[in-house]
């Protein structure tokens, strides 16, 4: 007898934030290849503190014909995830034009890098824990309920190996992705009892926009940022492809992975050293 064969997530709806480019864009690709419809969030402007470019609404809007040249269905949301209203606002249209949603990957986020600790400003503490920290926690506040009403969902929270260990002058986003952490294992104790999965991603230096315009910040050539910041523990220099994090998303967002619970996973390293 012939076995049938389906795309493992034929019919999940995933809503992924910082969707206009880097790894963003490709979890979305990654998802929407194994069947998933995509709503893709982005801020469409920049925040003067950060000091670069953050993703614009042309990006977006490119990822979801990329996501439609696959099949499937997609809808660009702009949005910053620090502000409630338009999260919730965003969340809103989602469930109003797919009618649920399944999957939540809270991967936007901004860094702050080579400032020490005591030279940081509050503006730049403010914004940094606003958009990694804050922004995750107001897209779970407005998707859990929808994955509540279901008894199912997975939510995937981008977090980094500055999560796990303290890195010097990234102190603003090291402190951020430690609280991702922490969130991540609150969030999997209140809500495996009702069928939803919350796990985390905590990887090395990835090969994204976000990273080289952050080190061109501090004056730092890409070749030297990979030698400082290497996404491999095992081939020193070499950062992590932003398409090998987006098979780490596929799988926690599969029912691969149905049994891991707050978990977080930790992928490459940004010392070399394993903690």
């Amino acid at each position: 007898m012939k076995r049938e064969v389906r795309m493992k997530l034929e019919g999940k709806i995933a809503l992924v934030t910082g969707g206009a480019r880097g790894m963003g864009r490709e979890h979305c690709l990654a998802l929407a290849g194994e069947g998933a419809d995509i709503v893709a969030c982005d801020i469409g402007e920049d925040i003067p503190v950060a000091g670069y470019r953050l993703g614009k609404n042309e990006e977006l809007e490119e990822t979801v014909a990329q996501v439609k040249a696959l099949g499937r269905r997609a809808m660009a949301v702009t949005a910053d995830i620090s502000k409630s209203d338009q999260v919730k606002s965003a969340v809103d249209r989602a469930v109003e034009e797919f009618g649920t949603i399944d999957i939540l990957v809270n991967n936007a986020g901004v860094a702050l890098i080579g400032t020490e600790f005591h030279e940081v400003t509050e503006e730049q503490w403010d914004m940094v824990l606003d958009v990694n920290l804050k922004g995750p926690w107001l897209c779970c506040k407005y998707v859990i309920p929808h994955m509540l009403k279901q008894k199912s969902g997975k939510i995937i929270n981008i977090s980094s190996h500055a999560g796990l260990i303290g890195i010097a002058t990234i102190g603003p986003y090291t402190c951020s992705k430690h609280g991702v952490v922490g969130m991540t294992k609150v969030l999997a104790a209140e809500l495996a009892p009702h069928g939803i999965n919350v796990n985390a991603l905590c990887p090395g230096a990835v090969d994204t926009p976000m990273l080289s315009q952050a080190f061109e910040k501090i004056g730092m050539t890409f070749e030297e940022a990979e030698k400082e910041w290497g996404g491999s523990s095992v081939v020193p220099g070499e950062l992590i492809p932003p398409e090998d994090m987006a098979k780490m998303v596929l799988w926690l967002a599969t029912e691969d992975s149905r049994f891991m619970h707050g978990r977080s996973i930790h992928v490459g390293s940004s010392t070399g050293l394993i903690p």
